[in-house]
């Protein structure tokens, strides 16, 4: 699987061997700030998160996935993965219960409990939480941060690194479409798991250029 392969790379780079946690670091940052331009923030991405509430909230859902407590909410989100979705509500600014759709919440939890393939349970997560929308408008920031998550969880990208929100942010039509036709049935769902997949590609590309920096 190329994106697999790509991510593989990136984490074999000296840098990501000895410091990991700096290139992670600079990853979730990339990834919020590019997150809130998908969900319309009016900002630069040179700025700060003072100048845009909505990219203070994605700052804040990212926070979970910080080098330093990214293990902890990984394996909390294995467990429990309510309790996690929960909580990045409250970081966006909700009261840590979905709008509608807790049904259908209740069945994703069961799919990450029961050890889906962790190739494309982060694609499976990302894509079900957009179709459903049970946060309302907060559900794009936590759809993106929960699927990272899973790829933390589950060895798909154990250290973070990708940033795959700067491609999304690049075909934001096709990804926005894509995320409500994934339950609409297997083409649906097909659909948004390639997209993601190539998302997953340019992220380890993005983070490439993040250690090359370094």
């Amino acid at each position: 699987m190329r994106a697999r392969e790509a991510l593989a790379a990136v984490h074999r780079r000296p840098v990501n061997l000895r410091r990991p946690e700096i290139t992670g670091a600079e990853a979730v940052l990339r990834g919020a700030r590019a997150g809130a331009l998908i969900d319309g923030a009016d900002v630069t991405l040179g700025e700060t998160m003072e100048e845009s509430s909505v990219l203070a909230r994605h700052i804040d859902v990212y926070s979970l996935l910080a080098p330093e407590v990214v293990q902890d909410t990984a394996r909390v989100f294995l467990r429990s993965p309510l309790q996690v979705l929960a909580r990045m509500d409250v970081l966006a600014g909700g009261t840590g219960r979905p709008d509608r759709a807790a049904g259908e919440l209740s069945v994703l939890a069961a799919t990450v409990t029961s050890g889906a393939d962790p190739d494309l349970l982060p694609g499976v997560i990302h894509g079900q939480l957009l179709s459903v929308s049970p946060f309302g408008q907060r559900t794009g920031v936590i759809a993106r941060a929960a699927s990272r998550l899973a790829a933390v969880a589950g060895g798909f990208d154990p250290r973070g690194l990708a940033v795959p929100e700067p491609w999304l942010n690049r075909h934001r039509a096709e990804y926005l479409a894509a995320g409500e036709a994934f339950g609409t049935g297997s083409h649906g769902v097909e659909r948004f798991l390639v997209l993601h997949m190539r998302s997953y590609i340019a992220g380890a590309e993005e983070a490439q250029g993040i250690a090359a920096a370094l």
